[in-house]
């Protein structure tokens, strides 16, 4: 979000170039004109931040002044992963569980919420073909439970940090498919579908939601990554 620091020094440059056109076409122009753009800095400041929270999400803007889709919302999430288990040499099956997502037009913040550990996002991008699709692109880190870190039990898990890349597909977006991949050497698809404009916290919160009024036939067992 553009801070005060950013703005002012652009203001007041707008601010010379035009006295100095109005001397070039002849005006007596005054310095002391200058002093009144100080009163403009505040309020450019709140217009933007009203932009950037709500402005940007009305549909007649998006497309041709913004360049993002709206996300906001918590996802209902299907997860497959390639990983072949050596001991049965089975694939598991898809998992269940659900994203969070909170967006403003400058940041975004996407949450993965499974049964047993939660994913947050530390970088994205936002990105726009030529065709008009676009796609989201993410760097996150998986945080279990201290009780599941360490030790010799099969549900053991690390923390370890992962990447996915999702098509966005719908105006305005329906679902997300994509794939993903982890430090762990795992892969796998993800398809996300059936949007809830509430962004929950937990998976029990969310779970609770999807399954009192199901957006989407869930053929998946909730468990975790």
């Amino acid at each position: 979000m553009i801070s005060r620091l950013h703005i002012t020094p652009v203001v007041f440059i707008v601010g010379v170039v035009w006295l100095g056109l109005l001397a070039i076409d002849g005006v007596a122009v005054e310095l002391r004109w200058l002093g009144g753009l100080t009163s403009v800095i505040p309020i450019l400041l709140v217009l933007l931040a009203v932009f950037d929270k709500w402005l940007w999400k009305w549909s007649w803007l998006r497309g041709w002044f913004t360049d993002r889709p709206l996300l906001c919302g918590t996802w209902q999430v299907t997860l497959q992963t390639e990983w072949v288990d050596p001991k049965t040499g089975t694939t598991p099956a898809p998992i269940l569980c659900y994203m969070a997502v909170r967006q403003s037009f400058s940041a975004l913040s996407m949450r993965l919420m499974t049964s047993e550990s939660p994913s947050t996002l530390i970088a994205h991008g936002i990105l726009r073909s030529g065709d008009g699709l676009y796609r989201v692109a993410g760097v996150y880190v998986n945080e279990p439970p201290v009780e599941r870190r360490g030790g010799s039990s099969d549900r053991r898990s690390e923390v370890h940090h992962g990447a996915f890349l999702l098509d966005v597909h719908g105006t305005p977006p329906e679902s997300l498919k994509g794939h993903y991949w982890t430090d762990r050497l795992t892969r796998g698809s993800m398809h996300l579908r059936g949007v809830r404009r509430r962004a929950y916290s937990t998976f029990e919160e969310a779970h609770a939601a999807f399954t009192a009024s199901p957006a989407c036939p869930a053929s998946v067992p909730p468990t975790s990554v």
